[in-house]
């Protein structure tokens, strides 16, 4: 497993050390002193994968000495009603082998979503990376962001916060044209969301709000100023299951 260390001073919390978690399928920037991933990125190509979701979740085994994570794999509606335990990395993306998919399932890789943000949104922005991969390869980058501390509901029970924003890219190639393209969205999480195409912006924004370096998104400046007005539609046959 690799690790990459690195001290940064972030406003409003402790000095958090992050790490590199590198997963084999995904990569995560993890905060080992607040207890979250605060980054992701992965590579998809055709879906021929079938290894099975786990039922359970699971204590990151991997973790280097000193480094925090949640307290507990519980439900976090257990303590909160309207929250479930929300993927970073999409499981369902992981399902090449049994080792990614569970890989998937570590609370590293879990943070506090409202439900309906979870169940709704969220998965209709995966289900874009889902589709487009049988198209071309594509890669997938994202984050959260920490900003408020009136919903920390789960500090007692895991140690960790709730996200008040969380933001996706996807670069891949047109095969008609053979150019680079690129959606984003950043959304808020949180009830009663307005349509997937509301939340879209464009990499250089996401740079503008949250830092290039969190960001931390390799293109070209004519890619990164893209913004669609709409969310790709899905294409014809696209199989979700």
């Amino acid at each position: 497993m690799l690790y990459i260390i690195a001290l940064v001073a972030c406003v409003g919390v402790a000095r958090a050390e992050e790490v590199t978690l590198d997963k084999g399928g995904f990569k995560l920037t993890y905060d080992c002193t607040n207890r979250t991933a605060l980054r992701y990125e992965y590579s998809l190509t055709t879906d021929t994968g079938s290894a099975a979701r786990p039922s359970s979740f699971y204590t990151d085994p991997d973790l280097p000495s000193g480094c925090l994570q949640q307290t507990s794999t519980a439900s976090y509606a257990s303590v909160k009603t309207g929250y479930d335990r929300g993927h970073l990395v999409t499981s369902n993306h992981m399902d090449a082998t049994s080792t990614y998919i569970k890989r998937a399932n570590y609370m590293t890789n879990i943070v506090p979503q409202i439900s309906t943000f979870n169940q709704g949104i969220w998965v209709q922005a995966e289900n874009v990376a889902e589709c487009y991969r049988d198209v071309a390869p594509l890669t997938v980058y994202g984050g959260l962001v920490y900003s408020d501390t009136s919903n920390d509901y789960f500090l007692s029970s895991h140690g960790i916060r709730t996200p008040e924003y969380f933001w996706k890219t996807i670069i891949t190639t047109d095969p008609s044209t053979g150019a680079k393209k690129a959606i984003s969205w950043y959304i808020p999480n949180r009830e009663g969301l307005s349509t997937l195409n509301s939340y879209i912006v464009s990499i250089a924004e996401l740079e503008t709000i949250l830092g290039a370096s969190r960001v931390g998104i390799t293109a070209t400046a004519a890619v990164k100023a893209q913004k669609p007005t709409t969310t790709w539609t899905l294409p014809s046959g696209c199989d979700l299951s």
